[in-house]
């Protein structure tokens, strides 16, 4: 059965091959190098230019199961990619392209098209709008941190590569997800560097040459799937967590209706909006209005873990220290209200004290916050003011109160039927 299998790829490549051969039959082609092994030349570059000698700036060669046509010149290089842009902009239909780009959905290895062309204007523009107002002062302050680290390190070996690699891993993170933090630089980081090892391995580079080869068993394209598996997972993480308004809009959208900003948010009733109950959880979690609460003191001789207490000691609960707990929650210091939605998953929030003492304004505070929430975000789409997401690390401590640090958003209208008849934001 296998020797069949293999015999009928191999008659179905050479039909192909025939076909080819046949389909381009009386067109003037450029002049074919001979041997099909170019790709085993150490320095292939320079290879390629010394076949100039011989054939001229433009030739093909033969790679595997296709000719490729090689442009060594700066004058053939702008007549196909400048005047002749439209027709050079595709993408050849290889199976590691098509495993690395989702289907060829993606700009940079992604086929022409309508869509792409779409896409590429918008990201342009995203990047020269990022260039001028946001993106030069954050690449300067990574750089000079990236500079006091190796300032750290004078006298010593460096790895300059790495720490060169890092820092770029570090301005994508930050531009893309608004995060630099060192954990999901250095995980972004080692993907990307799995992702290009395994995709560089010559096994990966025979199956876009010979595509049938994708029928076998092959190590190499197994390691490509799970690196790119695990590059999914990343991206996919930041992508849910960065959709957490459009996620509370639909939630408020089903549920109240788009066209009703009037109406009452069910406050008494939160399992209607499951969503938004978790995500004013999770913020009193990670930043209690009051993180150290106020001082408590005993009225008498007692004992906690063990441990006296005699009357009259000043006792301060933080509060803050509870919710990022390890041994309590998971991935303390993540913001992830998804840890909510599951009933009796998650302990309960301190944020406004417990006991005796705790704090009489919570229902009212609990009632603002939800009312308020649902409706700026049934009216409104917070977007960051400077095109990235400003730093959400509360001051210094110099009070009761958690103070954070002024920052701006913008607030774009979801539209009149949003914000229902009569009524403007």
């Amino acid at each position: 059965m296998l020797l069949l299998g293999v015999l009928l790829l191999t008659v179905l490549a050479g039909a192909r091959l025939l076909w080819g051969k046949w389909k381009l039959r009386g067109l003037h082609l450029p002049p074919l190098v001979p041997g099909c092994l170019h790709l085993l030349q150490p320095d292939l570059p320079l290879h390629l230019l010394g076949l100039t000698q011989k054939l001229g700036p433009i030739y093909r060669l033969r790679l595997g199961l296709q000719d490729v046509v090689v442009l060594n010149s700066k004058r053939t290089i702008e007549e196909a990619m400048v005047r002749k842009w439209v027709d050079f902009a595709g993408r050849p239909q290889t199976p590691s392209y098509k495993l690395v780009s989702l289907h060829h959905q993606d700009l940079s290895l992604g086929d022409y098209s309508l869509l792409w062309k779409a896409h590429k204007k918008l990201t342009r523009s995203a990047l020269l709008l990022g260039i001028r107002n946001s993106m030069e002062p954050l690449v300067e302050q990574l750089t000079q941190e990236f500079c006091e680290r190796m300032r750290a390190q004078a006298g010593t070996p460096v790895a300059i590569q790495k720490e060169f690699s890092l820092l770029t891993c570090a301005i994508i993170c930050h531009l893309t997800f608004g995060d630099k933090e060192d954990t999901l630089v250095h995980t972004f980081h080692d993907c990307v560097q799995d992702l290009m090892r395994t995709w560089e391995h010559w096994s990966i580079q025979m199956l876009d040459i010979i595509p049938f080869l994708r029928f076998f068993p092959n190590p190499g394209l197994w390691r490509l799937k799970r690196a790119l598996e695990n590059r999914d997972q990343i991206v996919e993480k930041q992508l849910r967590q960065h959709k957490i308004q459009q996620r509370l809009q639909e939630e408020l959208d089903r549920e109240l209706g788009p066209g009703a900003s009037g109406s009452r948010v069910p406050y008494r009733d939160p399992t209607r909006l499951p969503l938004l109950s978790a995500t004013v959880a999770e913020v009193l979690r990670l930043r209690p209005v009051v993180p150290l609460a106020l001082p408590h003191c005993t009225t008498r001789p007692s004992s906690i873990s063990g441990y006296d207490i005699p009357k009259g000691m000043v006792v301060i609960p933080n509060l803050q220290g509870a919710h990022l707990d390890e041994t309590v929650w998971e991935r303390p210091h993540e913001f992830r209200p998804d840890r909510f939605l599951v009933p009796g998953a998650s302990p309960r929030v301190l944020a406004f004290g417990c006991g005796a003492r705790v704090c009489l304004g919570e229902p009212l505070a609990r009632l603002e916050l939800l009312v308020v929430l649902a409706q700026l975000l049934r009216a409104f789409t917070l977007m960051p003011a400077a095109g990235t997401l400003p730093s959400l690390r509360p001051r210094a401590r110099c009070g009761v109160n958690l103070s954070m640090q002024p920052f701006q958003v913008q607030l774009q209208p979801r539209g009149a039927g949003v914000l229902g008849r009569g009524q403007h934001p």
